[in-house]
């Protein structure tokens, strides 16, 4: 069985499309498209449930910022970060950019297979075509790490793909399963800056950009940050650096220097100070230690 995948550049994201050229059997679930993409005012993209090519297939696309619209059953929703839907094609549905948005900044993945259809129909009854997920949960966070994968070609076969497909439908029971467990409470705006955050944690961030993505002035907006996740905007972007840092120095040969300026450190001295503060040890040590080193919380100045 031979195995490719296509990509598509859009600006700094890409849209990959699998294709398998024997067939899998129908209740094998596995990955059609997967992709991250930003849509700006002006730009058309609108997708009829009803009008596609693409049949027996199950999208989830995710809000990572800005505002899209879905139209399914009668309704109307508003889709902001954090929103995420899930429908069926064909079926009577809508997804667009509508009128009213800036932009719209999206993940989603599309999946085929008898499985994909019985978790789909699962998390419908559950819960509805939209939910509400935090970008650091569990779910999210699985979804974006499909996607590097997919990106640094780490996913080589079919095989390797349906693994992927069936850890992320599982992910999608567990969480439906536990729905109002999950569900933080995180204010639009603070859900807003922690997508931002996930997204852009590579980049030159400053207090000051994730502030304004937030809506929030730079005071209130830390008061905000701390009271509902109990700690600062920098401590998390911290976190979030050095939980990208960790994976790469256990499943990765590059140099410290080439995973400091992958994760948004552009001095690796400073990033190795920072790492040694935060986890104990320095990143080549934490690479060759056979101890298994878990980053739940850090506390930097």
């Amino acid at each position: 069985m031979s195995f490719t995948y296509e990509r598509k550049n859009l600006k700094d994201y890409g849209t990959y499309g699998f294709r398998f050229q024997e067939p899998f059997p129908n209740n094998v679930v596995n990955i059609s498209v997967l992709g991250v993409e930003t849509k700006v005012l002006g730009e058309v993209y609108d997708w009829h449930g009803l009008k596609r090519r693409d049949v027996g297939t199950y999208v989830f696309q995710y809000t990572l910022s800005g505002l899209g619209r879905l139209d399914i059953g009668g309704n109307s929703y508003s889709l902001e970060a954090g929103d995420a839907f899930i429908v069926e094609v064909p079926s009577d549905h809508r997804y667009f950019l509508p009128k009213d948005s800036k932009g719209w900044e999206f993940v989603f993945i599309t999946l085929v297979g008898k499985e994909a259809a019985d978790c789909w129909r699962f998390m419908k009854e559950q819960s509805g075509p939209v939910l509400k997920i935090p970008p650091d949960s569990k779910l999210i966070q699985l979804l974006l790490k499909i996607y590097q994968d997919t990106y640094d070609q780490k996913i080589t076969d079919a095989y390797y793909a349906s693994a992927k497909a069936y850890e992320f439908i599982m992910e999608c029971y567990r969480f439906t399963r536990n729905i109002e467990k999950a569900s933080k409470g995180f204010s639009p705006q603070i859900t807003k800056a922690l997508s931002f955050i996930q997204t852009h944690y590579h980049e030159p961030l400053t207090l000051d950009e994730i502030a304004a993505v937030s809506g929030f002035s730079r005071y209130y907006f830390i008061k905000q940050f701390q009271h509902q996740l109990n700690m600062t905007p920098v401590q998390y972007l911290t976190k979030i650096r050095l939980q990208k840092a960790a994976e790469l120095l256990r499943s990765t040969s590059l140099t410290v220097t080439d995973i400091a300026d992958q994760v948004g450190y552009a001095n690796a001295n400073y990033f190795n100070k920072v790492f040694r503060k935060a986890i104990g040890v320095s990143a080549g040590t934490f690479r060759s230690s056979k101890d298994f080193v878990e980053i739940n919380h850090l506390i930097i100045d």
